[in-house]
């Protein structure tokens, strides 16, 4: 991992690497191992108090990693619990990452979306509360079954997660589509931003497009989906 850090070029995707755990000797070992100023972020997996986060970042500036991202793995019933608390904890954290087999594991619920309903909530909630990014975990009852992944980003999406974790080829192409905006999106974001700085400019703060009242909280959406498309475009190297 270090050697493939230090000499490949990455290009424009973002270097995140899986360290051990809080509480393990192998994390200041991974972190003295890897190149840091050639690390975007460290994904922290079970992370369960806003302590956790502390020793992390305490390790990471120790290595002379002080520019290196956190994403923390919420996968604990206690994590759960405390996800807003963790989220707190450092102004570093970019995003938080919600892993369903040891929940599940330790509450003997299921894995299907009703099971994973309140943590994913929870997790995306959390994230919003600051800003950071809220990423789902893969989707694991059929790597291959890229129909089913898609669904299951789809979900993801809906409940206000930025992205998710593919497992296989197979998902990644479907899981990219889900959290992309559509060409009807992206057009009727426009309308909705468009119609209601009109209004403002005629003195009105809302404004009705194809019978929906919009007001701020709506423009704040519309204006999300359209940055999220202009990203996705430069992702493609094409236009929104």
């Amino acid at each position: 991992m270090a050697e493939a850090l230090a000499t490949l070029d990455f290009g424009p995707a973002e270097r995140v690497v899986r360290v051990n755990g809080v509480g393990s000797d192998a994390l200041g070992h991974d972190l003295a191992a890897l190149p840091l100023d050639r690390v975007d972020a460290v994904l922290v997996p079970k992370v369960e108090r806003p302590a956790d986060v502390d020793a992390v970042v305490e390790a990471l500036d120790r290595a002379g990693g002080t520019q290196v991202a956190l994403i923390l793995t919420l996968e604990t019933p206690r994590g759960i619990l405390g996800a807003l608390a963790i989220t707190d904890a450092s102004p570093r954290t970019a995003a938080l990452f919600f892993g369903p087999g040891d929940f599940t594991a330790a509450t003997g619920g299921a894995m299907t979306p009703a099971g994973l309903a309140f943590p994913r909530a929870v997790v995306a909630t959390a994230a919003a509360a600051v800003g950071a990014a809220a990423i789902d975990a893969p989707y694991l009852s059929d790597v291959k079954d890229g129909a089913a992944s898609g669904k299951d980003a789809e979900l993801a999406r809906e409940l206000g997660f930025s992205g998710k974790c593919v497992f296989h080829p197979a998902q990644v192409a479907p899981t990219n589509r889900a959290f992309t905006p559509t060409a009807e999106e992206v057009a009727r974001a426009r309308t909705i931003v468009a119609a209601y700085q009109e209004g403002l400019a005629t003195g009105r703060g809302t404004a009705v497009v194809d019978g929906t009242f919009v007001a701020i909280d709506i423009v704040v959406m519309a204006e999300r989906t359209l940055r999220i498309a202009a990203e996705a475009a430069r992702r493609d190297g094409g236009a929104p």
